[in-house]
């Protein structure tokens, strides 16, 4: 994952648009959104705990390595 951090989250969900459900499980929905954020500020943009935002990059790792 780390060779994504990066990268503008548009840009991860077009090549991994699996990652949309577990966003969207926190209220990230980015595949909405008209911004530019990019992947590793995410959980800050979003004010994520720390428990939901290792929970969060934790279902993200597993997503890409499988891709």
């Amino acid at each position: 994952m780390k060779r994504y951090l990066n990268d503008g989250i548009k840009q991860v969900l077009k090549k991994y648009p699996q990652l949309a459900p577990h966003l969207a499980e926190y209220d990230i929905n980015c595949y909405k959104c008209d911004g530019n954020c990019l992947l590793k500020d995410i959980c800050e943009e979003h004010n994520l705990s720390m428990k939901d935002e290792m929970a969060l990059k934790r279902k993200m790792s597993a997503v890409i390595s499988e891709g």
